[in-house]
């Protein structure tokens, strides 16, 4: 498929390190657009039941910040710019296109605030492999220990 040139392309990507033998550490999510490269930690999503934790509700953080930059930078430059959005967790892109149901009441949350920002955003939706997800990169064990490490200086 080409690329169309006056596009801006976006990935973003949620984690959330699993509980077992102690490593349990915050869920992460980044989002890249351009050479903007952001990391963030993110807590627990706070439900009736508790707290909740999953790669799922990070997944659907990552996109929502993603977002919600990408408007804040709209309203800046004063203008729509069509956006290619690359996510490698195929229920948030599909559920994003509509083409999945949001059936879980704490994802249904997340994704009414995700289709909100993105109301007002010219969008198109593409999953990649996680191989190809600049934002997936930056969650990775190894990378995110000398991010910090260097943030750290």
């Amino acid at each position: 498929m080409p690329r169309n040139p006056t596009q801006t392309v976006c990935y973003f990507d949620g984690a959330c390190p699993r509980n077992q033998f102690g490593t349990k550490g915050p869920m992460k999510a980044a989002y890249v657009v351009g050479d903007t490269e952001i990391v963030r930690d993110l807590p627990d999503l706070m439900t009736p039941k508790g707290s909740l934790r999953s790669n799922n509700i990070a997944e659907y953080q990552a996109l929502i910040f993603l977002l919600d930059h990408l408007r804040q930078r709209g309203t800046r430059d004063g203008g729509r710019r069509r956006c290619l959005i690359n996510g490698d967790s195929e229920l948030v892109i599909r559920q994003m296109r509509g083409e999945y149901r949001v059936k879980q009441p704490h994802l249904q949350r997340l994704h009414a605030e995700a289709t909100r920002l993105a109301t007002s955003l010219d969008l198109e939706f593409r999953w990649v492999p996680r191989e190809q997800n600049r934002a997936g990169l930056l969650l990775e064990p190894r990378r995110s220990k000398s991010l910090e490490a260097t943030r750290g200086q």
